[in-house]
């Protein structure tokens, strides 16, 4: 498959990272949503899962070193909790939707981007971009919000969540190491 006159050997080894990051993604997203299929909540995982990724981008935030770790944690936080969100009698207002929703993006604002290891914040022009970045896709997620049915307004709401809680853990674990 490789030709060794066509790529020289680090760009080998870089394909190959990259294929391995592929399959190990791949095998992740479709243990996840077949398990979505089997609680019969994909569209509902969908939006938890689109949400979360779209701030994961660009705040970063913890990563579970362990692959399984991070595969027990991704099927508890999307199909398994979104199912349990699903079967859970809700009725908020709209008022608390909106607090719901904009107190979340706003600790997102504060605490973003959070550089980790594997994806550090590499200087200041970096950093700058990451947060032009974060300000659009929270003004994309407060309209998408705005225009959205209740039952996903709840679930955009958890994918929030989600990344405040990575960013958090990150926080705490450069706390942690700078103790």
């Amino acid at each position: 498959m490789l030709n060794q006159k066509d790529y020289p050997s680090i760009k080998e080894e870089q394909l190959k990272f990259g294929i391995q990051i592929i399959l190990s993604e791949l095998y992740k997203i479709l243990l996840i949503y077949y398990l979505a299929f089997l609680l019969d909540c994909i569209v509902l995982t969908l939006v938890v899962h689109i949400t979360f990724f779209l701030l994961r981008q660009v705040c970063l935030g913890y990563h579970f070193k362990n692959l399984y770790v991070c595969l027990i944690w991704s099927t508890i936080a999307f199909p398994i909790a979104t199912n349990y969100i699903t079967n859970l009698t809700l009725n908020f207002s709209s008022f608390y939707l909106y607090v719901g929703i904009l107190l979340p993006l706003s600790i997102i604002y504060i605490l973003g981007p959070r550089g980790t290891e594997n994806q550090p914040i590499i200087n200041q022009s970096h950093r700058s971009y990451l947060r032009k970045k974060i300000i659009i896709r929270l003004l994309l997620l407060i309209t998408v919000f705005y225009f959205s049915p209740l039952k996903i307004q709840i679930f955009i709401i958890y994918g929030v969540i989600l990344e405040v809680f990575m960013l958090i853990l990150q926080i705490l674990k450069e706390r942690v190491v700078n103790v």
